[in-house]
């Protein structure tokens, strides 16, 4: 053997992993995934396929959290009256949540968009109550509190269609309710499935094709 021939074979021995340790598993980390294809190579028939496949679950990309579920109910009716759309979308509080505000539910009735927040621990008027809501990690919002149009609860004031849009299609939403004396009342909602919530309460309620679209983020 030549000297040349004798430094390459040195050079691939020290280059490549041991048969033994790749049998094992390809090392931690793997920086190179072609060196230890190689190296995969140079064992037998029954060692060879446990390395490769080994590797091949080593290089797989870490999965995606999935996303949340839909949290909403959706129903669908029309007015015996005038026989316009009536679509009413409920969400339960996430677990955890004191059970002061145990259901936020989105309302298109009369051509009208409401956000209404109740539980049993409300028993005052609507407007008794300041509302302040945050979405995921961000400052809390201070909105007036308004009495539904009909039902129990705590309405937000406001532009509803405006508030809806603004909403992210995934994550959470905590709600807080100040009375003028006495405790506040929290909850959290998820919000996951609220594209289709939204989509269906904007053609209900002829939001304008302008502002029916979402913002991109």
């Amino acid at each position: 053997m030549t000297a040349l021939a004798v430094s390459v074979a040195f050079a691939v021995a020290f280059a490549l992993p041991s048969g033994a340790a790749l049998a094992q598993g390809p090392p931690d980390p793997a920086p190179d995934p072609m060196t230890h294809l190689r190296a995969c190579s140079l064992l037998g028939p029954a060692e060879r396929l446990e390395c490769l496949d080994k590797l091949s679950r080593r290089l797989e990309p870490a999965k995606r959290p999935a996303p949340g579920g839909d949290n909403w109910i959706v129903s669908e009716t029309t007015s015996p009256v005038n026989y316009t759309p009536i679509v009413t979308a409920t969400a339960s509080a996430r677990a955890g949540s004191d059970g002061a505000l145990s259901q936020l539910a989105i309302h298109c009735r009369g051509g009208r968009t409401e956000l209404v927040v109740s539980g049993p621990a409300l028993a005052r008027g609507g407007t008794d109550y300041t509302i302040s809501y945050r979405v995921n990690d961000g400052q809390p919002v201070q909105v007036a509190a308004a009495q539904p149009s009909f039902g129990s609860g705590v309405a937000f004031r406001g532009d509803i269609a405006q508030l809806l849009l603004a909403l992210p299609e995934e994550g959470d939403l905590a709600i807080r309710l100040s009375p003028r004396s006495g405790p506040a009342h929290d909850g959290a909602f998820a919000l996951g499935g609220l594209k289709r919530v939204r989509e269906k309460v904007a053609a209900a309620c002829n939001w304008p094709g302008a502002i029916a679209r979402p913002r991109n983020p």
